[in-house]
């Protein structure tokens, strides 16, 4: 008999749950345990629904992730065809039977940008000239090779495809990309003193790769001009082009009406009734790891919840599902030498960079930036039932702004307020 504990009850550890229980491994008299810190599932997948006082039959908002990427030509009808977007993903839905909840993410043909003070629409950005950046005569050259308009997304998409050509996002791309992680290099034509042809690309930090080639304002546009200033920080080269290759602004993206929480309310729900076939097991909410010590008679780890020290879960196998400042506080409350505070395993966590992040929600009865009092109306007129408009992208601390109708699940979509913004 064996006892799984999984620590962390977010879209990782729920998954990681029911993995183990339709695995086929587990043994009977095994024992699959949840825990989680918070009174809910789903951790930073969270869907806020508003109180009847602002408005009745469930309207809500996405407080963490609001879509996600999909395969449009075999999701979710051939699933074994799925081979683009976030797959593991699209195959979850599916055999959840949440398939029929999916619908389209709708957002407005063209984004506007507010950058250095000056607004244009992405579309009207075919000189470089009309950008407010000094550009470099390195990164101008460079630009050529982009089909116009010049965003910052396509020119992003061109670092993919001048340093690893020919790679995409179908499952045997993924194999070569895996390769290429191992093995690519810096094309013979853009080698330069700091990065000469033939150095191996995942050693080569992706900010430090666009500075080189597009200098301090080419690199200061990719960052504005993507609404995420984590698509250019930096991480690993290769891994960097191959994800933003993926989730670009030409992907195609849905939603779930209802919110992108209710997949990991019913997967909760689907791992409750799985594990009553496993006497022992279960899921437990508001428990907080606070300390973890390895047995000193068996091979097994003993687990200390909300500070209680006198009665340990014991865990034959432990997966500690966590954030990383989740994971840093455990290791505070652990001996010096316990393995959390090796060094090896610290640098490791530090691998994961915090940036802060907030989502500032708002509610009107009316969409005034529909208005023809609106500078840019036109664009950003919500439609169709998701009734989104956006996003525009700004280099302001604000970044991002998506403008919604009525998402009211099943709801009236753009036939009446309120509208969150």
């Amino acid at each position: 008999m064996a006892s799984y504990v999984i620590v962390g009850a977010g879209p990782a550890g729920l998954y990681t749950a029911y993995r183990l229980l339709t695995g086929g491994t587990l043994q009977q008299g095994d024992t699959v345990q949840l825990y989680e810190w918070s009174e809910r599932p789903g951790g930073r997948i969270y869907t806020y629904t508003f109180p009847d006082s602002i408005a009745t039959d469930g309207l809500y908002v996405e407080v963490g992730g609001m879509r996600f990427a999909i395969d449009g030509t075999h999701f979710p009808g051939n699933m074994p065809g799925v081979t683009e977007g976030h797959v593991l993903l699209q195959n979850l839905i599916y055999n959840l039977g949440l398939a029929n909840k999916v619908v389209p993410f709708i957002e407005s043909p063209q984004r506007m940008y507010y950058l250095r003070g000056v607004s244009i629409y992405e579309d009207q950005i075919t000189s470089l000239g009309l950008l407010p950046y000094n550009f470099s005569s390195q990164f101008a050259s460079f630009i050529q090779s982009v089909p116009k308009p010049y965003t910052a997304d396509s020119i992003l998409g061109q670092i993919a495809t001048e340093f690893a050509p020919g790679l995409g996002t179908t499952n045997a791309d993924r194999t070569a990309w895996c390769e290429y992680f191992a093995n690519g290099t810096v094309p013979q034509q853009y080698g330069t003193t700091s990065f000469p042809a033939g150095t191996n690309i995942s050693t080569i930090g992706y900010w430090n790769l666009l500075y080189d080639q597009f200098g301090d304002e080419g690199f200061d546009y990719s960052a504005d001009g993507t609404g995420y200033t984590s698509n250019v920080i930096n991480w690993n080269s290769a891994d960097a082009m191959q994800a933003n290759n993926d989730y670009g602004s030409g992907v195609t993206y849905v939603r779930m009406d209802g919110g992108y929480g209710i997949i990991f309310e019913e997967l909760a729900a689907q791992v409750a009734v799985l594990m009553r076939g496993y006497p022992g097991s279960g899921i437990s909410y508001g428990m907080q790891l606070t300390t973890l010590a390895e047995s000193a008679t068996d091979d097994t780890t003993l687990c200390y919840f909300n500070g209680n020290t006198a009665n340990p879960v014991v865990a034959d196998q432990l997966f500690l599902a966590m954030p990383r400042r989740s994971l840093e506080l455990v290791a505070g409350g652990c001996a010096a030498n316990y393995p959390l505070n090796l060094d090896q395993v610290r640098y490791y966590l530090e691998s994961s960079i915090d940036q802060p992040a907030i989502k500032a929600v708002m509610v009107f009865d009316r969409a005034w930036w529909t208005s023809p009092a609106c500078k840019y109306p036109p664009q950003l007129t919500p439609s169709g039932a998701q009734g989104v408009g956006g996003p525009t992208i700004t280099d302001l601390p604000l970044r991002q702004i998506y403008y919604f109708a009525n998402n009211i699940p099943g709801g009236p979509g753009t036939t009446g307020g309120p509208y969150v913004l």
